[in-house]
Formats: structure tokens, sequence, C-alpha cells
């Protein structure tokens, strides 16, 4: 029997409907036909935009669905939740990156495939006397500056972009608009510094999921309440990605009536994740009014 309590059963509805939104850009970028509330949508960018967004939105997609069935059930599940949460996120500021950003950087990504893969199998790991050298047959790690010199050369950068998440996130904002990079921003900050703690398995984040840092003793009726709310952040990280890849999607083409639906989706969200606020209290993270940051005093 289900114990959702209603914010999170609401939750589970906003992020399902916005999945429908996802699914009808996916099909608009997949070039079939589609109208919606009496507009004929096309895509409109570069082709190379569209191939590399396309993939990771439509792998983001996946993740939130994971996350629906990981979530399910308050306990223990919760935890593995964190890091299809954290994947699903990165996917969507990705996604919207490489969609607002010139046709370069998509077709750069691409050519970053083959580096990645080859890598993958052609490195040494580990640290003073213990280490292992992964090899393919005929190369070795020490090839790659010769096999691929835009990556691997000296003072090269071995990534597909230079930039680190928060940066891409400011190109989003600065290309797509400032809610769209507010959106983003909103799930990063909700996600990323605490699933790094559960993902790399460090103490805090093992304290945090079990409620081990109250100052009263654990039980068991608070761990499973505590992971209802961990549910519920996790689900609002994912749909402020999810929302601001939707919004820079459908604004930079244009795309009208799917616009004004992702508008009203997230405002439905902002009232959901702040329901159970006051005044004095703020559980949730979230982004109602990108503002302009303050000056140092």
């Amino acid at each position: 029997m289900s114990t959702e309590i209603p914010i999170l059963a609401s939750l589970r509805t906003l992020t399902t409907e916005q999945s429908g939104l996802v699914t009808l850009a996916l099909r608009i970028a997949s070039g079939i036909p589609t109208d919606f509330e009496g507009q004929s949508l096309s895509f409109t960018l570069g082709d190379l935009q569209r191939r590399t967004s396309t993939l990771l939105a439509m792998a983001a997609g996946q993740s939130v669905n994971t996350v629906l069935r990981l979530i399910e059930t308050p306990g223990i599940g919760i935890r593995d939740a964190y890091s299809v949460a954290r994947s699903a996120v990165e996917s969507y500021i990705n996604a919207s990156y490489l969609l607002t950003e010139e046709p370069g950087i998509s077709e750069k990504a691409l050519r970053h495939i083959p580096y990645a893969k080859w890598k993958y199998t052609n490195r040494i790991v580990g640290s003073g006397a213990l280490f292992l050298e992964l090899q393919t047959e005929g190369t070795k790690a020490s090839d790659a500056a010769n096999l691929f010199p835009e990556f691997a050369a000296k003072g090269k950068n071995r990534n597909w972009t230079s930039l680190d998440t928060p940066a891409r996130i400011a190109r989003v904002g600065e290309r797509a608009g400032s809610a769209a990079g507010a959106r983003l921003l909103a799930s990063y900050a909700l996600i990323y510094s605490l699933s790094s703690e559960v993902i790399h398995g460090s103490l805090y984040g093992v304290s945090h999921f079990y409620g081990l840092q109250r100052d009263r003793q654990a039980n068991l009726e608070d761990f499973l309440a505590g992971t209802t709310e961990q549910a519920e952040d996790i689900l609002i990280a994912v749909m402020h990605a999810a929302a601001g890849y939707l919004n820079a999607f459908f604004g930079l083409q244009h795309h009208e009536a799917p616009a004004r639906k992702e508008v009203d989706l997230f405002n439905r969200l902002v009232d959901v994740a702040t329901s159970d606020e006051s005044p004095t209290v703020q559980r949730k993270v979230h982004a109602s009014r990108p503002s302009a940051r303050r000056s140092p005093e």
C-alpha cells in the first residue's frame, strides 16, 4: 500500500506530465510532423545540435522514468535514485548547452567520442607502486597524443568542452534566456553536491541518507519520512532540469503553444515544491525569479 504524502504524489503526477512534453520535443526533433494545440511544429535549429542534444535528452528522459520507479516506496531504494537523478540532470544540462551553442561545439563533441572510447581501454590506473596499465592490441596510453592530437596533445583540453557545468548553464542563460538558465541552475544546486557525497560513498552522504545527523535517536518512522523528503527533492531537481531543456527547446524555436505549457507546468512545480514552507522555513530550492548576482559589499 502506498505511503506517499500529497507533495510527493503531486510531484510524481507533474513529472509524468512533463515527460509528455519531453516526448513531444523528441518527436519534433525526429522530424515527425507534429501539431500541438493548433500549432504545427518542426525542428528549425541546426542538424548537429539536433543530433547531439536529442540523444542526451532521450537518455535523460529514460533516467527520469527509472527515478520514478526507484521512489515508488519510501526506504532504502531512494539512495540509488541519487545517482540516476544526477545523470538525468547533467544530461539535460548538456543537451540544453549543445542545443543553444553554435554547431562547432556539437561537432567537437561528436569528434570526442572515438577518443573517449579508445581512452577507456588505453590508460594507466593507480597510484605509487600499485597501478594497472590497460591497453588495446597495438597501442598504449602514451600513443594518445599522436592518435588524437585535438584532445591528447600537450596543452590540449581532454574533454569536448573546456567549460565546467555552471559555465555551460550560464551560456544557456545567455543564448536561450534567463528562465532556461535559472531552471537548470536550480537543478544543479539541488542535486550536484549531495549526489556527489552519495555516489562517492562519503560518510556524510550515508549519514544524510539514514538521518543520522539528527540530534535525537533515529527510528524507522523518521527514516522513512526522511527518505520521502529526499524523494521529493530528487524529483524537484530532475523536473527543474527537464524544464530548463524544454524552455530552451521551445523558446529558441518559437514553439509558442508548448512553451506556454512548459511555463504552466513549472509554475505548478514551484507551487507544489513550496507548499510546506513558511515565512521562516524554506526547505526547497527553486528558481522562481532569476535575478542578477549581487556585487560584493
